[in-house]
């Protein structure tokens, strides 16, 4: 009988039926792109693992009183999500008014971006200019982005060397980067409590660095003011790479990496834990 209704639902499926699947596949995508900008997407999976895990037990067991919310209680779910993620659900909206469906679906920077991130870094170390520089990847930032100064422009060389150009109003703390736009500059940063791996400490830029590394999946850059010296951090470690070629090849590699894999050792760069 099953088999036979489902047979019935086949054959009313049509064109319309597909575009109407379509728009449905495209807002839960868009609603979930829109999320993982932010810290809040952690509480989304937990709670759709969790109600995964209650439609599980209920069918396996035949539970009566979780099957009943599970199947009645759709609507209070979805009113209180929309009440927990409204912060967010409003910084999407303005996004993508702001900036449209294309950078919307666009996250990860361009090779263009990274070379002209690694052509910066690299003046700035000739000249002595420090600056710290992040890569939102999977984990959104959003929270990070929200203590600084607004800027929404595409990453150029003039742009990140103008702002961290020495007492210039944005020079301090860190710049952060989405896709191929320079998103916010002057962005405050948790600190990591101890960069493990040297005898030497480390600057206050330099922890900065490496402890929104041990919080969510970024890739910073992060360039001496002291020593002129380039480091790149990540998973929680902090490692020195030479300007130049160099610095964008490696940063390609580690864009292209998998989160999973991203503590994995990189053997030919050197570990640093001092400024």
């Amino acid at each position: 009988m099953d088999f036979q209704h489902a047979r019935e639902v086949l054959n009313q499926f049509n064109w319309s039926s597909a575009i109407d699947v379509l728009l449905i596949a495209f807002a839960i995508f868009a609603a979930f792109r829109l999320l993982s900008r932010t810290r809040a997407i952690t509480l989304l999976r937990g709670a759709v693992a969790l109600i995964l895990v209650l439609v599980i037990l209920g069918l396996a067991f035949d539970l009566t009183a979780v099957n009943w919310i599970l199947q009645n209680g759709l609507v209070a779910l979805i009113v209180g999500a929309a009440v927990i993620f409204q912060p967010e659900i409003r910084r999407g909206l303005d996004l993508l008014g702001r900036t449209g469906i294309q950078d919307l679906l666009a996250h990860d920077p361009t090779e263009e971006t990274i070379d002209r991130v690694a052509e910066s870094a690299t003046r700035m170390a000739r000249e002595r200019h420090g600056a710290l520089l992040v890569f939102e990847r999977e984990t959104g930032l959003q929270d990070v982005i929200d203590t600084g100064v607004p800027v929404d422009a595409r990453v150029s060389e003039e742009l990140v060397e103008g702002i961290f150009f020495p007492n210039s109003p944005l020079h301090d703390m860190a710049t952060v980067i989405r896709g191929a736009r320079v998103v916010a500059a002057s962005c405050e940063l948790p600190l990591a409590d101890e960069v493990h791996g040297g005898a030497r400490r480390v600057g206050t830029r330099h922890r900065a660095a490496v402890g929104i590394t041990e919080q969510t999946d970024a890739v910073t850059v992060v360039v001496s003011e002291e020593t002129g010296e380039i480091s790149i951090a990540q998973s929680g470690r902090l490692e020195r790479v030479a300007p130049g070629t160099l610095l964008a090849q490696e940063l390609h590699r580690r864009m292209m990496r998998r989160p999973d894999n991203d503590r994995e050792a990189s053997g030919d760069l050197e570990r640093v834990t001092n400024e």
